[in-house]
């Protein structure tokens, strides 16, 4: 019996919640050619191991056969959009679409396509005038209460990965249909209407938490326009604080 089918016998008999592989994984246990690493990718998407599938398609996408083969871009796609990476899900479902061939690949994408158009809206952001970080975070918030369960803790989880994350700007976000502000900035994502344009400050951690309504994130806005130059040459502090569905399935598309 060759070493290849050994492997995924071996994979193929794994239980879905069971040794809790991480990424090296599929190095660990052989796999080591691009179809390999993104043969397991897609087997750790089916038991909906999402974590494990886009960590697996990451890889297979930096290979030199990944940005060209359907599988790999499609399945990186999907599972950056079961963890709401959703700048990579639209990025990459896109990009499989120009790689699809045939029906069975072109109707998946369409699926994937129209799914993701019909629940999330894009706005893109870049630097205030003044604006003088690299780099900083994003505080997103609702304008209006979310009712839908699902819709929420959409919104949640992504408005924690942009609090927690450094980004640069210009930078494009992906979010529910809704009105938001976005470090005090109002916009609404409105399906089938073009993508909000907004210029915002970034926020970056001050030295010392300030109470708010949240008990005191340390989080401020140190963007220095025009207005806060003024300001700070009359001794005027310019820092401000702030305030703080149905599991969808695809089929696999078969090998050529």
């Amino acid at each position: 019996m060759s070493s290849r089918i050994v492997w995924w016998l071996a994979l193929a008999m794994l239980p879905v919640g069971g040794f809790g592989l991480g990424p090296a994984s599929a190095q660990e246990m052989g796999a080591t050619t691009h179809a390999e690493i993104r043969d397991q990718g897609i087997l750790y998407q089916r038991k909906k191991r999402h974590k494990q599938a886009k960590a697996a398609l990451d890889r297979a996408y930096e290979m030199p056969e990944g940005p060209t083969d359907f599988k790999t871009v499609f399945y990186r796609g999907e599972a950056a959009y079961k963890l709401l990476l959703l700048e990579d899900a639209f990025e990459m479902t896109a990009a499989a679409g120009k790689l699809a061939e045939g029906e069975r690949e072109k109707a998946a994408v369409l699926e994937l396509q129209t799914e993701l158009d019909s629940l999330f809206g894009k706005a893109t952001f870049k630097a205030a005038p003044g604006e003088t970080n690299a780099k900083g975070r994003i505080f997103f918030e609702s304008k209006t209460g979310i009712i839908n369960r699902r819709k929420k803790a959409q919104f949640n989880e992504i408005r924690e990965r942009f609090r927690s994350t450094d980004i640069a700007l210009p930078t494009s976000v992906y979010l529910p249909y809704g009105e938001y502000t976005a470090n005090k900035v109002p916009f609404a994502l409105v399906q089938g209407e073009p993508a909000p344009a907004l210029e915002i400050y970034l926020q970056v951690q001050g030295g010392a938490a300030v109470a708010d309504g949240e008990g005191g994130s340390g989080w401020m806005w140190v963007g220095i326009g025009a207005g806060a130059v003024a300001a700070a040459a009359i001794g005027v502090s310019a820092a401000l604080f702030f305030e703080p569905e149905p599991e969808r399935r695809v089929n696999i598309v078969p090998d050529r």
